[in-house]
């Protein structure tokens, strides 16, 4: 049987705070604005303003909510209405109307991950 060292300690200390700082970073990250495309329409509209939107794809419209920085379909014309059951992730698609909705991470202008920050 090994004996458990000082270092042994702190490595396991330091990449569990490490692992703890990036999955609260992670959750906290909301984004900086929302991108739809909507039947070959691109539209921006910003994650900190809560509101009810609608956007027209190509069967009819389509309508999304965005709420404390996330967003999620409420509405679409597609026959089955997966879209609506994505709940609050991204990217939220419609394949049907043709609608695809990411946010996008204002303070991400360098084209970082989240591994690579």
């Amino acid at each position: 049987m090994k004996k458990i060292r000082i270092l042994d300690l702190v490595f396991s200390a330091l990449i569990l705070t490490a692992g703890l700082f990036l999955t609260i970073k992670g959750f906290s990250n909301k984004g900086g604005k929302v991108i739809v495309n909507a039947d070959g329409q691109k539209y921006e509209f910003s994650s900190k303003q809560d509101g009810s939107y609608t956007v027209e794809g190509q069967l009819g419209p389509t309508s999304f909510e965005i709420k404390n920085g996330r967003v999620h379909i409420t509405d679409s014309p597609c026959p089955n209405k997966t879209c609506i059951n994505q709940g609050w992730h991204t990217p939220l698609v419609c394949l049907p109307n043709n609608v695809i909705i990411t946010i996008e991470n204002s303070e991400n202008k360098g084209g970082l991950d989240a591994i690579s920050e």
